[in-house]
């Protein structure tokens, strides 16, 4: 069911610039400096100092400076004289990741050979090439030009020497994440619909559009009538437009010769008092041109289509449109639609196309359907929260993409512990949930049209972790290169997961989360600090993560290394990055034993990469569940060597006593963080007081326990000392007596069945304790602690020892969604290292029935 209002309606125009009163603001270029920042916006902005920018009324872009270091990000390198960020100014929203003429054919390398200025009603700015990657003997000159009022930029490509007419003309697109690459008329065009970026390419010489081919970047392929052959030169001219949206696009390409004017759509309901939100966010606005302003019918794309436009997080979208009678219907989950039609008339002050305006146009919803939630704790106080929503009909409510913040497919998050979320009647179940120190509370509704229910939920912290906080050391977001995750959003994720110290982790960029926490006053809640993830090739060995680092906000890399092809130079680099300055460095999914003595992984033995042990200080082992597989006798393909758990105890073997920790690498909001975590031990409970140099200290001595919700406590304790030791450490016992204080507690949607001690690597036969072989161990299923022993062992020689819990033939799946929940929840200790002999402790070289790709390697000096 609908409202329907069809009455056409004059919108009010605001004009912004009038012919023979006052210009158009001239369009400009500079060299960006401190003090001269672009006020560009945008989810991929990219610009550092000695970039360039090119703006006038319309527009603004940068050009990557030309010097051989100049990188957007990991996957986009050697980017000098490319655009890297290009939006309208009014609204900012940068999403381009890159265009780069030639696609990378030809090297921009000297800042020295850049020529700007300004040409009649123009600005310029024009590079020649330092080398091109055929070495041909050919040279290329990349000119952008930016005139006063116009929506576009011009690129012109120009190829000169003797093999000049045998190149082929083509530049490249990176447009990642969710851009299509489509045509329409006489344009080419990539458009990402949620985020709200479309990008045109036109060729002003030949009224066909140029042609995608796939591929990293994309190919803009020019046809023969677009370019310009003769003896020794080719030369191909592109417009290239930033706009909202298609029908944005084709209102400034396919009627450039009409006036138009943007228009600010808003979509809102009035304030109900349940919730005090007007505004509607994540809705859609579908346009459809009726006809022109005398009446007739527009025989053209834009009458014959339809247009969906994306609101953004306040309700809003935006889009040009010609002068004439447009049909506007707003949607959105949890609310009829309306339809509205308007008068889109002439700019006030004449036709000429180049004079701007804008018009607002209000689309009201009626009431929601939905819930409004407080979540909070068993204090009474107001904690952050993630819902996550399933439909009684399997319908799931996709509310937006699992790189969005805040609402991401099917789950809510609530960094203040109010959420207002709607949704189209029916029966669902909402799951209420913050990490696996809360219980999680389940809501079964029926939601019913135009209402918007109250629920009120306590979740109960019933996990005590003191002297533990919760880490992951390693997460993603779009400045990474590999995705195009809200930044912000991996934020919300963590909090609402209750991970309390995080590290920025991007690739290849040092950056902050700090920033974020700021914005959302939560600074009390996680500790963060800036750091990196240094990613080289070959991978996956060469990926490396190292905090703290000193931030260089708006520098290549942030201030940080560059990476290398040696893995162990780069991670030496990395070690000694910032004058030698103490971090952590840890080493990322690692193949071990390429790492150990197989650089090719071709089955046989060399050196490897073993110096990056030397400086490694922590290790991903993950995934968790595989000290409980039978490695040896299901080994995999040599060349697929990756199963760092079984590798690690092995090199525990060969005494490298180096800490294990798992992360959730997460590149996507949904559900991203959380799944997997590491309870570091620590002298202070509240996140807000977390040190991070005493992070790393106390990662650095494995006082780490490993989960991905269980939390197991595990103290070692002999006759021969009267402290109680942490994983990590090392314990005399010169009687070969040891005792193990376990105990393992879940919230209510966790569970364990299984503690199986392990030694020197091996699982103890004698120490495999199940719920069925010895229930009077265990707790019952609606406990909290879970399991709660005293272990005792006799160990005739050294050997360390690690604790491990399991919920065999369980999962997560409910809480933390089917891509990570469907494993089973675990947790596993770091060793503690047991010396029985009185002297050092002596690892015993096993094996564990897998011989490692070379000769033992002596032990890290200390």
């Amino acid at each position: 069911m609908k409202s329907r209002l069809i009455v056409f309606i004059e919108i009010a125009i605001v004009t912004c610039f009038a012919v023979g009163e006052s210009k158009i603001m001239a369009a400009q270029t500079r060299l960006i400096a401190p003090g001269t920042e672009p006020a560009i916006e945008g989810k991929e902005v990219d610009w550092i100092y000695g970039d360039y920018l090119l703006k006038n009324d319309k527009i603004a872009l940068t050009i990557a400076s030309p010097v051989s270091t100049r990188d957007a990000n990991m996957t986009i390198r050697n980017i000098g004289g490319s655009i890297l960020d290009l939006t309208l100014n009014e609204p900012s929203n940068d999403q381009l990741s890159a265009y780069t003429p030639t696609a990378g054919r030809y090297m921009f390398h000297d800042p020295s050979l850049v020529t700007t200025g300004r040409e009649g009603d123009s600005v310029f700015w024009q590079c020649l090439s330092t080398r091109a990657a055929a070495k041909d003997g050919t040279t290329a000159t990349i000119r952008y030009r930016l005139k006063d009022g116009d929506a576009f930029v011009t690129a012109t490509v120009l190829i000169e020497g003797e093999a000049a007419e045998k190149i082929n003309s083509y530049d490249g697109v990176r447009a990642d994440g969710w851009f299509t690459f489509e045509k329409s008329g006489s344009v080419a065009y990539c458009a990402d619909s949620f985020f709200r970026q479309t990008i045109g390419f036109q060729s002003p010489r030949l009224n066909q559009p140029p042609r995608w081919i796939r591929g990293r970047p994309y190919r803009l392929q020019y046809a023969d009538g677009h370019v310009e052959r003769s003896a020794g030169k080719v030369k191909w001219t592109t417009r290239i437009y930033p706009a909202t949206s298609l029908i944005d696009l084709m209102s400034v390409t396919e009627r450039a010769d009409e006036p138009s004017k943007m228009h600010k759509f808003s979509v809102q309901r009035g304030i109900d008092p349940a919730d005090g939100v007007d505004a509607v966010n994540r809705a859609q606005v579908t346009l459809q041109s009726v006809s022109n302003a005398n009446g007739s019918a527009k025989d053209d794309a834009i009458a014959s289509e339809t247009f969906t436009l994306q609101t953004d997080d306040q309700g809003v979208a935006h889009a040009r449109l010609t002068p004439g009678a447009y049909i506007a219907i707003a949607s959105a989950i949890g609310y009829e639609s309306t339809e509205l039609g308007f008068q889109s008339g002439r700019n006030d002050q004449g036709t000429d196309k180049n004079v701007g305006g804008n018009a607002s146009v209000m689309l009201t919803l009626g009431n929601a359907s939905g819930f409004v939630a407080e979540v909070k704790d068993g204090r009474g106080k107001l904690i952050p929260v993630k819902a996550t929503i399933y439909a009684a009909d399997g319908n799931d409510p996709n509310y937006g993409l699992s790189s969005a913040r805040t609402f991401v497919e099917n789950l809510v998050y609530s960094v203040h512990g109010r959420m207002s979320c709607p949704l189209d009647p029916g029966k669902y179940e909402i799951y209420f949930s913050r990490g696996p120190e809360y219980n999680s509370v389940k809501k079964n509704v029926e939601i019913v049209a135009n209402q918007m229910q109250q629920i009120s939920v306590q979740l109960d912290r019933v996990v005590d972790t003191t002297g533990w906080v919760s880490a992951d050391l390693h997460s993603h977001s779009s400045p990474s290169g590999d995705n195009t995750s809200d930044q912000f959003g991996r934020v919300e994720n963590l909090l609402c997961e209750n991970i309390e110290f995080a590290p920025c982790t991007e690739h290849n960029r040092i950056d902050s989360y700090l920033p974020h926490l700021q914005q959302m006053k939560l600074t009390h809640l996680m500790a963060t600090c800036t750091g990196i993830e240094l990613t080289g090739s070959p991978t996956p060995v060469n990926h490396q993560n190292s905090f703290p680092l000193h931030w260089h906000p708006h520098t290549q890399n942030g201030g940080g290394p560059r990476s290398s092809s040696n893995p162990v130079v780069q991670i030496e680099r990395l070690a000694m990055w910032d004058q030698g300055s103490d971090k952590l460095v840890q080493m990322n999914h690692p193949n071990l034993h390429q790492i150990y003595g197989d650089v090719n992984t071709d089955g046989v033995p060399d050196q490897g990469f073993r110096g990056m042990l030397e400086w490694t200080d922590v290790v991903e082992v993950h995934p968790l569940e595989t000290i409980f597989r039978d490695i040896p006798n299901n080994p995999p393909n040599v060349r697929r060597m990756r199963i760092p758990m079984f590798q690690w105890l092995q090199l525990l073997n060969q005494g490298r006593r180096i800490p294990g920790v798992i992360n959730t690498d997460s590149h996507y909001n949904h559900h991203g963080s959380g799944w997997r975590r590491n309870w570091i031990a620590s002298s202070t409970d509240d996140p807000g007081e977390i040190s991070t140099e005493e992070m790393v200290r106390q990662a650095e001595a494995g006082h780490i326990v490993m989960s991905t919700g269980p939390f197991l406590s595990v103290a070692g304790q002999s006759s021969s000392t009267s402290a109680a030791v942490l994983p990590g450490d090392d314990l005399d016992a010169t009687d070969g007596k040891v005792t193990l204080k376990v105990s393992v507690q879940c919230p209510n949607w966790l569970d364990v069945n299984r503690v199986q001690v392990f030694i020197n690597g091996r699982p103890s036969a004698e120490h495999n304790f199940t719920r069925k072989n010895s229930p009077e161990l265990f707790g019952r299923l609606d406990d909290v602690r879970k399991f709660d022993s005293t272990i005792r062992l006799r160990l005739d020689h050294d050997a360390h020892l690690i604790v491990a819990t399991i919920g065999e033939g369980t999962t997560m799946e409910k809480i933390m969604g089917t891509r990570y929940g469907r494993r089973p929840p675990i947790a596993v200790s770091n060793p503690i290292f047991v010396n029985v002999n009185g002297d050092s402790f002596q690892p015993n070289g096993d094996d564990l029935g897998m011989p490692l790709p070379s000769a033992s390697l002596p032990a890290k000096p200390k």
